[in-house]
């Protein structure tokens, strides 16, 4: 792949992976219309599930394959020795549940240990929790693209999140409103922060993982 295509291939995916930031506030106010403020465990559980599947299938969205093969290439096998038509992009079924169910339960647990956050700090410490837990549950999904890399994937989503939070409390958005996400400020920070993922499994496509 020469320079110019390379770098109009990467203009194209991070193109493709800018509009992910709108799931963040329409998830979260999906979140609010469903179950109101994030106050109780079951509010978090279920507005995590919301907020977490309208997450999933915009980076589900994002992430899909746009060949006109539909995203199959031949992939050589482990047992046979041999070759076999596999698909290359990200499960969407796969990748949208392990969203919902990753954020469920992050912030389901973040609110019953520590209750709604109260203060600034224990605003971050929620965000870092959820963004690991939806990390954590997204990696299982990445593992077969991006093997040991995608255990870095939590860690990142730990720190974005948390800097997420930080940038919506600044700009002013009241802390006990109890949404399950941050806003569309927030959320701009979490996106070009996590544009790396999109990058990275183009990169490992191209050398036949």
């Amino acid at each position: 792949m020469s320079v110019t295509t390379e770098a109009r291939s990467t203009v194209r995916i991070l193109l493709r992976w800018a509009p992910t930031f709108a799931a963040f506030p329409v998830g979260g106010l999906a979140a609010q219309l469903v179950v109101g403020p994030v106050t109780t465990v079951g509010a978090a559980a279920v507005g995590g599930l919301v907020t977490g599947a309208a997450i999933g299938v915009a980076q589900w969205w994002a992430l899909r394959p746009t060949r006109p093969s539909g995203g199959w290439a031949l992939r050589p096998t482990r047992s046979s020795g041999g070759w076999a038509l596999r698909p290359t992009g990200l499960s969407a079924a796969r990748w949208v549940l392990a969203s919902a169910l990753g954020l469920a339960a992050a912030l389901a647990l973040a609110t019953a240990v520590a209750g709604p956050p109260a203060t600034l700090g224990a605003l971050l410490a929620q965000g870092a929790a959820c963004g690991f837990g939806l990390g954590a549950a997204q990696a299982g999904v990445l593992f077969g693209r991006l093997g040991a890399r995608a255990l870095l994937w939590p860690v990142l989503l730990a720190c974005a999140w948390a800097l997420g939070w930080a940038v919506t409390a600044a700009v002013g958005v009241r802390i006990e409103d109890g949404w399950t996400v941050f806003g569309s400020t927030g959320a701009l920070v979490v996106t070009a922060l996590t544009a790396v993922l999109p990058l990275a499994l183009r990169r490992a496509a191209s050398r036949g993982r």
